[in-house]
């Protein structure tokens, strides 16, 4: 596989350079969150920027499909919705960018999510990494529709690195740049995915109708994706960038304060509010018994005993057969 590098992605690049070293002093005396925006950007343009062929052969070949079908994860519970979080570059698994969504998710469906956090590397080796997050992901959702069915549905997170990870493993194989003979979904499975939530995506592309963000119609990610390569899931993604975000909006004035904004920019709950949008109506609380209603029930000790017995007409009048010593006259 070969890709073009135009000029305005060179200078770009170029720029960059120059970037990092002004920023990264900048970026450790923050309190931001564990989580390297330069280090993402620089891994991901370096992991796609005319890559040799063989060297994405070799490492693909780990993490092929065809020669190793064997999957990498086990099953899980067959919960009617999967949550999957694909952390960014250099975030921890818990406490990332997108642990409030998941956990808010979890919040409006109690007892009806499965949550996990995909396990692959998530550092600076983006064709490695990226490689094995892709089949990773790819063979958890193959062998949940295999123990499941229909019965569960997909809700994918991806932030940064993990952006491009859910994208690749989404795209036809001929669209990605990690992962490229993880195999492909079944259709069947690919209706399962319910919703795809994307942060600070390095492929995003700008003119996408599912782009959500104050990002410049003008400029995409480090390196974009092809136009129309999600277009199966179109109705399901939010891909989410600002303004100046140094990954997804690729530019000489890019910052990587822009990269973290998603952390307090309210865009976690608009990607939360966007997910429990397209889940299925929530199932009604059943109804609970009166704590009083034992006790309307009456004790059948304190009701006098009706006579059941049948009765004749004359009984019915009041009066008895023989009551004063008589016959009844005939």
């Amino acid at each position: 596989m070969s890709y073009i590098k135009s000029p305005r992605r060179s200078m770009a690049r170029i720029g960059s350079i120059a970037l990092v070293a002004v920023t990264v002093p900048l970026l450790a005396a923050c309190s931001s969150p564990k989580v390297d925006p330069v280090a993402t950007r620089d891994s991901v343009a370096e992991a796609v920027t005319e890559p040799e062929l063989d060297a994405a052969t070799i490492t693909d070949e780990k993490y092929d499909f065809e020669l190793h079908p064997e999957p990498l994860v086990e099953p899980l519970d067959c919960t009617p919705y999967l949550v999957v979080t694909v952390r960014g570059t250099g975030e921890p698994t818990k406490g990332q960018l997108l642990s409030p969504v998941a956990r808010e998710i979890k919040k409006a469906r109690p007892d009806e999510v499965t949550q996990i956090d995909l396990d692959y590397p998530a550092d600076t080796d983006v064709r490695e990494g990226g490689s094995q997050g892709v089949r990773v992901l790819l063979d958890t959702l193959r062998v949940q529709h295999e123990a499941c069915g229909d019965e569960q549905s997909f809700v994918l997170l991806g932030y940064s690195q993990g952006a491009l990870v859910i994208g690749d493993a989404l795209s036809a194989a001929e669209d990605r740049m990690v992962g490229v003979t993880a195999g492909d979904l079944a259709p069947e499975i690919q209706a399962q995915v319910r919703s795809v939530v994307l942060y600070g995506n390095p492929r995003f592309l700008a003119v996408e109708d599912y782009n959500q963000g104050s990002f410049k119609m003008n400029r995409d990610g480090v390196f974009p994706r092809r136009e129309g390569a999600l277009a199966a899931y179109e109705d399901r993604i939010r891909d989410f960038c600002v303004d100046k975000d140094l990954v997804c909006q690729s530019a000489l004035d890019a910052t990587e304060e822009a990269h973290v904004e998603y952390f307090d920019n309210g865009m976690q709950q608009d990607g939360t509010a966007f997910v429990v949008s397209r889940l299925d109506p929530a199932k009604p609380k059943p109804k609970q018994k009166p704590k009083n209603a034992e006790k309307t029930q009456t004790d059948d000790s304190d009701v006098p005993e009706k006579d059941e017995s049948p009765k004749s007409g004359a009984q019915e009048r009041g009066t008895q057969p023989g009551a004063d010593g008589l016959e009844p006259r005939p």
